[in-house]
């Protein structure tokens, strides 16, 4: 998986600390590929493989490992022992320096281990968001893009990143994989639709929200017989009879609940008797329901998800909760962890009466706090 986008805004605000979506992304990439996983080398300091290697801020080291283990990790392992004073790798830092003093890492992962001597971790369990991810689709675009800003991995770090901002824990699944324990499931794009996926949206009893170029391949990659969104036709009557890619600048608007979302990259002609729920600016259907199944026929931009997703994780029971940029949660078992990336201080989104086990209701740049949920 290619380094997913960041706005220049972001690369430079959390230059210190990475973007706060970034590491967790991976974690619930590869957690769905392998329940039982472990951080192989987490980073100790500076590294010295990227186009530019700051030190990172104090704390961050400490941040990560908890992360890690708060979306699942059994082991969290550093790279490397001790920084080498010679040939490639002689800048990539380690827990102990080139004289074997230990340096700044070594005492954030002490610290991490002291805490964890005196906590019982609760065991994970599954998120009640699930993003279906699919390899094969990042490969069918990356052949045909039929346009130089549709690429896969961005448009699913859209998603994900609306479902992080507000507060939403996700399991990322395979097609196929059996959708029956979440409420909200989001597919970005799945071109290739078999049969297995299929049954598993049919059986699907949370809300489904469907993005662009969902069924619009055949398995020899050509368009489907009765056109796209081919056999999820059966689930959503639409058909999708043109679509146009765009140059960055040139945009269209999305009218949705009274409000105008600028949309862009990418954009699909339905046909279909359903009654859209929103429209395009030259009045034509953009997002088509039935049921518990939605269908976005164009790119959508983190800001539209965010207010979108809130909204059907809602009608799906869900409690949602719009977090303070640079402050992201997550869940394991009955304990709930914020993670501070920001440079000042943030209140976490804990009940007045809530009980910490680590940290409290502020929560220190580059820190963390958890609590336990009733």
């Amino acid at each position: 998986m290619d380094v997913l986008p960041c706005t220049p805004e972001e690369k430079l605000s959390y230059a210190h600390t990475g973007h706060p979506d970034m590491a967790a992304f991976h974690h619930d990439l590869y957690r769905g590929v392998k329940p039982r996983w472990w951080v192989m080398e987490q980073q100790p300091g500076p590294v010295n493989w990227a186009h530019h290697n700051p030190s990172p801020a104090p704390g961050m080291v400490r941040l990560w490992t908890w992360e890690a283990l708060a979306h699942g990790a059994e082991v969290v392992s550093y790279f490397r022992w001790r920084q080498f004073p010679q040939a490639q790798e002689q800048f990539h830092a380690g827990l102990n320096r080139p004289d074997l003093e230990p340096d700044l890492g070594f005492f954030e992962a002490q610290q991490v281990a002291q805490e964890l001597h005196q906590l019982s971790l609760p065991p994970s369990t599954k998120a009640p968001v699930a993003l279906v991810f699919d390899y094969e689709a990042d490969w069918v675009y990356r052949i045909q893009p039929q346009g130089q800003g549709f690429v896969y991995r961005d448009l699913v770090w859209h998603f994900y990143q609306a479902l992080r901002r507000l507060g939403l824990d996700v399991d990322m699944l395979p097609p196929g994989a059996s959708l029956k324990p979440y409420r909200l499931v989001v597919v970005p794009s799945l071109p290739i639709l078999r049969e297995a996926a299929l049954e598993a949206f049919r059986s699907a009893p949370g809300t489904l929200v469907f993005g662009p170029r969902t069924g619009s391949k055949t398995e020899a990659l050509g368009i489907p017989p009765q056109l796209p969104p081919g056999a999820l036709q059966e689930l959503l009557p639409i058909k999708v009879t043109r679509v146009e890619s765009w140059r960055p600048g040139l945009t269209d608007t999305v009218l949705w609940q009274g409000q105008a979302w600028p949309v862009g990259v990418w954009k699909e002609w339905v046909e279909s008797d359903l009654t859209p729920v929103a429209s395009f600016g030259n009045g034509k259907g953009a997002i088509y329901q039935q049921h518990n199944r939605h269908y976005l026929a164009f790119w959508p931009n983190r800001e539209f998800l965010q207010h979108y997703l809130a909204e059907a994780a809602q009608r799906a029971g869900l409690t949602t909760q719009t977090l303070p940029e640079g402050l992201r949660l997550r869940r394991r078992g009955n304990w709930v962890f914020a993670f501070n990336y920001a440079n000042h201080p943030q209140t976490v989104p804990a009940p007045a009466n809530a009980h910490f086990v680590l940290g409290g209701p502020t929560v220190a740049p580059y820190d963390l706090a958890i609590w336990v949920e009733e």
